[in-house]
């Protein structure tokens, strides 16, 4: 099984990050690959145990949203988040469950993000999993200055 880490700083203080990442609010603002696919349903319970599902699309697409849904499996205040990460159907990945963590690292600049995905069946979706968590990356870096108002 394949999986998938990614690094990336932003200038920003950790709990500001950790809470991007929590609230319902902020979730819509940022989550999604690219500046044109925007979430279109966010629903999160952000609690161990808790479910999460959320609809992208992309704007003036009048395809139905792609869903992908989880489970928190631990939330670790502002330090760490593991979740599960699973499409629905009809992507070609629907009901593949893979496991995402994301810790988060104070820095002098600001706060590092270390995400893990892993249990990808294939090297296809490691790639399209790589590209879009890179793509929302670049969105979130775009957002935070929104959220930290």
């Amino acid at each position: 099984m394949m999986e998938l880490k990614i690094r990336r700083e932003f200038p920003f203080p950790r709990e500001l990050v950790f809470e991007a990442w929590v609230n319902k609010e902020h979730l819509a603002k940022w989550m999604g690959p690219t500046p044109d696919i925007n979430l279109v349903l966010t629903e999160v319970n952000t609690k161990e145990g808790g479910a999460y599902r959320f609809g992208f699309q992309e704007k003036g697409c009048s395809d139905d949203p792609s869903y992908v849904h989880g489970e928190y499996i631990e939330i670790n205040h502002p330090e760490k988040l593991v979740f599960t990460w699973i499409w629905e159907d009809p992507l070609p990945e629907a009901g593949v469950e893979t496991l995402v963590t994301v810790e988060f690292f104070e820095t002098e600049s600001g706060t590092e993000i270390f995400l893990t995905h892993q249990k990808f069946m294939d090297e296809e979706s490691c790639e399209k999993h790589n590209h879009g968590w890179n793509g929302t990356f670049d969105k979130l870096e775009s957002k935070l200055p929104q959220i930290s108002e």
